[in-house]
């Protein structure tokens, strides 16, 4: 299947950096829109973009020079000066200072970064950090971007080696060494919130519903936290496979492995897609100011991280979507929602990140069927057919699972070979197929991919399968011999239903 703005990302990401250099600000950042004051999130996103681009030089090092000078000066109170003692400044903060660590042992890199640090110690509460000091209330937001900056720091620091002394004094092994117990502070607490379907709420509270965008932005950090750990720089050992306790926060918590963890989340994003695919999700956490996340990209790429595959059918609206948002005059692109569209900085990293992603993911993809290993996929088992009925009025087939009923119109070849199938139980071979649909054996997968996709689409994407593959004896019509291919439905026919409705039979279940 296509992967919508794939084709053109390479040009459009080229082309948006270009963009940004042409824009970017006197002091060396950007803000939201290309015209904006500058700000240490946008600045953050802009190098983002940089970096996927491959540009460097004189550009990232003065943006990286804005970002050590603003973060400890937006940090102040406003009376005093800053714009507010907000966690997600030290967060984007950090985490821009870490896009380019070919830089961080320049002086005010370095030692902005160990400031960082200094900031979430002081100011962590418990189960995470708050969106603003001194409010004792976990922001399942920050806390996940604590983790993924606090993560990023440590893998730099273990590139660098220990015993290293950083330019201000600070050695590499000791800042490692404070690094490591505040990740494991933020991914208690994120795993504490945990949901038990797998997915985290708006808010910490139990009875806030699920949030895409937090289940994605939680998803990435416990991976972050656990999965790219190598030994830290203090020689702990790998966790990646060592159980945690989940789900404190309603009162059953289980024990699961980070791996586990970040399967479920990856599987409840593919399960609501149509929660996302489309949507700008706004984060009720923040108080004051309007705060969005574009939850089409973020889904897709929590979802790529988990393990997904970049072409699965549920993912193509939002792929469709960040392609269409494109703006070529702007040479950026566009931002969906309340707000309009407008080109903006947010909107280009966020479609960025899940681009590059998928890329990412559809690289260790082909390693993994080059070398024979298999790809490890992220799909939810498919759910089990309990019952189907055809109903030859409309040729509509009606097929039902434990969860949930759809029902599918298709075309006639496509009905036909429900049809053929439904009185042989124990299926059909490839050619006894053929011969009843007046087609070559060779057509006979095709059409049967047709109807499995058909009936996959009625479920909203989910990986059902109407007709599925069976060992049947005889390879001719009429004929008998040793087992060959054929096909089967998934489950007994409850219904045949006759343009006369009043005539219907049920036939005999599957052996």
């Amino acid at each position: 299947m296509k992967l919508a703005g794939l084709a053109a990302y390479d040009g459009r990401v080229t082309r948006a950096a270009q963009t940004l250099l042409v824009c970017q600000g006197f002091d060396g950042g950007w803000g939201l829109t290309l015209s904006s004051v500058s700000s240490i999130v946008n600045t953050s996103e802009a190098l983002a973009i940089l970096r996927a681009a491959d540009v460097g030089g004189a550009p990232a090092r003065d943006a990286l020079a804005y970002l050590a000078e603003a973060v400890e000066r937006h940090c102040r109170p406003r009376q005093k000066g800053g714009r507010g003692e907000n966690t997600r400044f030290v967060c984007f903060g950090l985490t821009g200072l870490l896009r380019y660590p070919e830089f961080f042992t320049q002086p005010e890199v370095a030692e902005t970064a160990a400031w960082c640090v200094d900031w979430l110690d002081r100011h962590r509460i418990e189960h995470g950090w708050p969106e603003v000091a001194g409010i004792d209330d976990t922001s399942l937001h920050q806390t996940a971007l604590a983790v993924l900056a606090l993560s990023r720091l440590r893998d730099a620091l273990t590139a660098l080696g220990p015993g290293l002394t950083l330019p201000g004094g600070t050695d590499t092994s000791i800042l490692a060494a404070r690094v490591e117990p505040l990740i494991g502070h933020g991914l208690a607490g994120l795993l504490y919130h945990r949901r038990a379907g797998g997915a985290w709420g708006w808010r910490t509270y139990v009875d806030t519903e699920p949030s895409p965008s937090k289940t994605a932005l939680c998803l990435m950090a416990v991976a972050a936290a656990a999965g790219s750990r190598r030994g830290h720089p203090a020689g702990g050992p790998r966790t990646w496979d060592q159980p945690h306790e989940v789900g404190g926060v309603d009162g059953r918590p289980q024990r699961l492995r980070p791996a586990q963890i970040v399967t479920q989340a990856g599987q409840w994003l593919l399960r609501n897609h149509h929660r996302w695919e489309t949507f700008v999700e706004d984060d009720k956490d923040v108080q004051g100011t309007a705060w969005e996340h574009m939850a089409y990209a973020l889904g897709v790429q929590g979802v790529l991280h988990a393990g997904g595959n970049p072409h699965d059918r549920r993912l193509t609206r939002a792929w469709r979507l960040m392609n269409d948002l494109w703006d070529p005059e702007a040479g950026l692109w566009n931002e969906p929602g309340a707000s309009g569209q407008r080109a903006t900085v947010r909107a280009a990293y966020y479609t960025v990140t899940a681009y590059e992603e998928a890329r990412l993911r559809i690289g260790r993809l082909s390693m993994a069927e080059a070398d024979g290993s298999g790809a490890v996929r992220l799909e939810d088992a498919p759910p089990d057919i309990r019952e189907i009925s055809l109903m030859q009025d409309g040729r509509q087939i009606v097929v039902s699972t434990a969860e949930a009923s759809a029902t599918c119109a298709v075309s006639q070849r496509l009905f036909d070979l429900a049809l053929i199938l439904h009185p042989a139980p124990g299926g059909l071979a490839v050619p006894q197929i053929a011969a009843a649909l007046h087609v070559a054996s060779s057509s006979v997968p095709k059409y049967v991919q047709r109807l499995n996709n058909a009936v996959a689409d009625a479920f909203g994407g989910k990986p059902i399968k109407l007709v599925v593959p069976r060992q049947v004896i005889g390879g001719q019509v009429g004929g008998s011999g040793g087992l060959v291919s054929g096909y089967a439905l998934a489950a007994r026919v409850d219904r045949v239903q006759t343009e006369d409705t009043s005539q219907s039979r049920t036939p005999g279940p599957l052996p």
